[in-house]
């Protein structure tokens, strides 16, 4: 939506403010951070004339704005560093006699504790290179605090171009166009020596519009829009020159992106741990949509499609650096991490061969019809119909694979025709694929089958690798009724299906599922020495090694039979205007949402009281997987709510909006823990997936109770006003007419679900998932009596499920290792979903603006306004692991979306 010009030349300047001062500390902060933003900006609008050229009143107008801000940021920088003499092989400083500097192919200590003269490969010297030299607390001991701290640039500006103009040609035809172009950039920090990172996010935005009146009662508009955007990060380290000076085998020689090999320390040493450099998203979005509107006596019709494109270019990363190397030192050869990396000895190397990024691309295609029919002058009713049908996103360069659970034992791997070439060999040996591409013919291993490797075309698939719907037509129906006759008060109500669009994360998870070649090396120490040292970064051979079965990990498939989500909506409201201007409103909101988006584990096996390590591959739906993780359709939500609402227009001095909401939201996709309502990819990944309902319970962020109050009021001083009625003009300009404005939020907290993480006590091997968590036993009330900050939760409310001698704090870690834990109880947990309210929310935003008349046609507005004036602490949710040793316990506050430390502001705006 934009304005549009006018006959006359209209305009504005506008700047806005914000600064530490007005601002009050954070919770458990001493200090404020630095802040000075500036928005500021213009808007021109008008006819287009030219003297003697063209006259475009009436018919050819323009409209302009620009916005620009700018928030100078520095963050402080505090790393642990290896001093001087570690660089330098000498690590006298921190061995003791206890744990000497050892050498490794030897079994002895280094004389002095110091690697001998030439020993640093020349990877670990290329690099040393990122890693700065001390600059602070050099004299205390390595590890205790940080000894290298500086400031680093993390600024933030912004510029926004919006340019829109409008073309009325004779008495029946116009035409508009807009173009928004918007750019921000901020520098990111990288740790140690790695430069700084340059963080976009641009857009160009292009939408046109041609409207035609065939008749007075027939009109058609027609609309294109083009959108093309980037975001993401850039940089200008030369990470690939990089590498190939750091000389390792088998890290590239290509790279598909710019990065940085990781470095992680199991010590005090900061990690190199830049990783992907340049991470830049890119999108295209074409639209077309046609409107007929048709009034035919008491029927006022529409008719329409929609028609979309949309394009995404995606980074594909799996882990870590990637093409680049993640590499882990953890002192098992030398006893000090850092001298095991100085002779290039990682106890563990992980390299994930990622070819290309994803292209995703689909259509969205969308008809409506739809009728207003007047019957009375009371009663109007509204009814229509839609139909949308969204295929799968695909990528034409075929780096897509997805998974098919309906063959027994085996599964089926599908991948786009014509990109066969892309398939990783070493991934598909690890779970016995079929020999020959297409082919259902193989060896039998574990009792399974092997598994097929199909094209899209040989599984009967589209190129998007699943189904989509054709069938998905969507009624609506509403009427407004009023019984009295009059317009006091009203009856409204209704019910619809709504399509919820999917726009692409689903797709991007199926990207390199079967193209990206994973390679994890374990460094193991012989009576020889370590297995391999750099520039080797394996034992030797192409690293694949034997088949792993039973190792496999998908992640992460889509449903092959896809359904997209879908609501059924109805409400009902009764409106009545009480006199005074002041109307009120009371409203019932009902929906229903199907084939919500979860994402359950294919080879979970059957509930046992058997460790689920010690249970053969064959207990598994498909013997021959790991992990197959999924994003299925099929799970539901219920939402009921009662809305009161009061409001006053604007009279005498004050207009207010008061409502008031009591919801109820329930859902099983939400996983067992959740922090966030569930996205487009559906919650945290499900407890087990042939029992959905474990996770049903309540949705995290709706509220039970949420009143939200508005409030404008002119206040009463000034000339002509109850108080200083006969001030003089300058007396007036300064403190009369003041406008007052508040909101007031006030809201019960969240649903809150405490878990573990780890253990498997339903043996099924859940909890050596990654990402999954568990649901603990509730033995009492998890409300304590006397519920603090400290004591939000009743710690003793909950154990872990059959661990006997648990106690709060502690490890659960029943059934997940046969030789030093308790075996699996074969259940889950019987604690729930959004069992507990987390704290709520009370904010008090204000604003005081007052506005001066300059002359005829130029008024200046000058305004202070606060969020969260009363700076009231909003709590943040507590720690909600049973296995922490702070569950229960609340440490920080609610940003400020939820209410945050008081933020102020000051402004003025000229219009003319």
């Amino acid at each position: 939506v934009s304005k549009s010009g006018t006959n006359s030349l209209h305009g504005g300047l506008f700047w806005y403010h914000q600064n530490r001062a007005f601002d009050a500390l954070a919770f458990g902060e001493t200090s404020k951070p630095q802040k000075v933003g500036n928005d500021f900006g213009l808007t021109l609008g008008g006819p287009v004339y030219l003297p003697r050229l063209y006259d475009g009143r009436n018919k050819t107008f323009f409209f302009g704005t620009y916005e620009g801000f700018r928030f100078p940021l520095g963050s402080l920088d505090q790393e642990v560093v290896p001093t001087d003499a570690m660089r330098a092989g000498d690590f006298s400083a921190i061995a003791t006699p206890g744990k000497p500097l050892m050498n490794p192919f030897t079994g002895t200590p280094y004389q002095n504790n110091t690697l001998p003269s030439g020993s640093v490969t020349a990877a670990s010297q290329q690099f040393l290179t990122l890693f700065p030299h001390p600059n602070a607390n050099q004299s205390a001991p390595f590890g205790s605090v940080p000894n290298y701290i500086t400031n680093k640039d993390n600024s933030y500006n912004s510029d926004q171009y919006d340019l829109r103009g409008d073309q009325y040609i004779g008495h029946k035809a116009s035409t508009f166009a807009r173009y928004t172009w918007k750019s921000i950039d901020q520098k990111q920090p990288n740790q140690l020596l790695v430069p700084s990172s340059d963080f976009i996010d641009q857009y160009n935005i292009l939408v046109t519009s041609f409207s035609y009146n065939f008749r007075p009662t027939l009109l058609n508009e027609f609309r294109f829009g083009f959108t093309l955007a980037k975001y993401g990060s850039t940089n200008a380290f030369d990470g690939p020159g990089f590498a190939k000076k750091a000389g390792l085998s088998g890290v590239g020689p290509n790279f598909p992106f710019n990065g940085v090999t990781e470095l992680d320390f199991s010590g005090a040493t900061t990690n190199l741990g830049a990783d992907r450099l340049d991470s830049l998203y890119k999108s295209r979005t074409f639209q077309f949509n046609d409107n007929l509107s048709w009034t035919k006596g008491r029927h006022s019709m529409k008719y329409g499609f929609d028609i979309r494109g949309i394009e995404a270019i995606t980074p594909l990363g799996f882990y870590g650096a990637d093409n680049y190397g993640t590499f882990g030192f953890n002192g098992q050869f030398t006893n000090y991490d850092f001298a095991d990396f100085l002779l290039g000895l990682p106890s563990n190397t992980e390299i994930d061969v990622v070819k290309q990024d994803n292209d995703g691309q689909t259509r969205h295609f969308h008809l409506f019809g739809q009728d207003t029919f007047q019957v009375s002058p009371h009663l109007t009713l509204t009814y229509g119909l839609r139909w949308e049908y969204h295929p799968a996103y695909h990528d034409p360069s075929g780096n897509i694979g997805n998974f098919d659970p309906r063959v027994p034992r085996s599964g089926a791997v599908i991948y786009p025709d014509g990109a066969a070439s892309l398939l990783a060999p070493g991934f598909l040996a690890d779970f016995n694929a079929c020999p020959t591409l297409g082919s259902n013919q193989g060896p039998t291993v574990n009792g399974a089958p092997c598994t097929p490797v199909l094209s899209n075309s040989q599984a009967n698939l589209p190129s998007g690798l699943r189904t989509a719907s054709k069938r998905r037509f969507m009624p609506r129906f509403g009427f407004a009724y009023r019984p009295f006759g009059n317009e006091r008060t009203a009856i409204r109500g209704g019910f619809g299906v709504y399509n919820i669009t999917l726009l692409g994360r689903n797709f991007y998870s199926l990207t390199g599922t079967l193209q990206s070649d994973t390679r994890i090396f374990q460094n193991i120490e012989s009576l020889s020495g370590p297995a391999y040292q750099w520039p080797a970064i394996n034992a030797g051979g192409s690293g694949l090694g034997a088949p792993a079965y039973g190792t496999a990990y998908f992640g992460t498939a889509n449903d092959i039979d896809w359904k997209d989500p879908y609501s059924m909506q109805w409400n009902l409201s009764v409106d009545r205007e009480l006199g005074a201007g002041i109307g009120a409103r009371i409203s019932y909101i009902g929906m229903k949402t199907d084939q919500l988006v979860w994402a359950p584990n294919y080879n979970d096996m059957t509930l046992s009281t058997t460790w689920a390590l010690a249970r053969p591959l064959g207990d598994r739906p498909f013997p021959n997987w790991g992990t197959l993780q999924d994003r299925s359709t099929g799970a539901t939500a219920f939402y009921n709510a009662m809305q009161l609402e009061a409001r006053r227009s604007f009279r005498q001095g004050l207009m207010f909006n008061s409502s008031y909401t009591w919801a109820k939201n329930v859902s099983d996709n939400q996983g067992p823990q959740v922090g966030s309502f569930a996205d487009e990819n559906g919650g945290a990944r499900a407890s087990y997936v042939y029992n959905r309902h474990l996770d049903f319970g309540d949705v995290y962020g709706t509220r039970r109770h949420r009143w939200l109050t508005s409030m404008v009021y002119d206040l009463p001083i000034g000339r002509g006003k109850a108080f200083g009625r006969n001030l003089n003009r300058a007396a007036d300009a300064l403190i009369g007419r003041w406008q007052l404005s508040n909101i007031l939020l006030w809201q019960t907290g969240p649903y809150l679900t405490p878990y573990f993480s780890g253990g498997d006590p339903s043996g099924t091997g859940s909890g050596s998932l990654y990402g999954r968590r568990q649901h603990p036993d509730r033995v009492g009330n998890p409300v304590p009596s006397n519920q603090t900050r400290n004591n939000w939760i009743n710690v003793a409310a909950f154990v872990c499920p059959g661990q006997v001698g648990w106690t709060p704090g502690s490890s659960c870690n029943i059934g997940t290792d046969p030789t030093s834990t308790q075996a699996p109880i074969g259940r889950f947990g019987n604690s729930g979903v959004g069992i507990i309210k987390g704290p709520g929310t009370v904010n008090l935003s204000t604003g005081l603006a007052k506005s001066l008349v300059l002359t005829e046609r130029v008024r200046l507005k000058v305004q202070v306004s606060f969020t969260n004036i009363l700076n009231h602490t909003n709590l943040a949710d507590p720690t909600l692991n049973i296995a922490s040793g702070n569950f229960g316990v609340i440490n920080s506050a609610r940003g400020s979306d939820f209410g945050g430390n008081r933020t102020g502001q000051v402004s003025l705006r000229v219009d003319f």
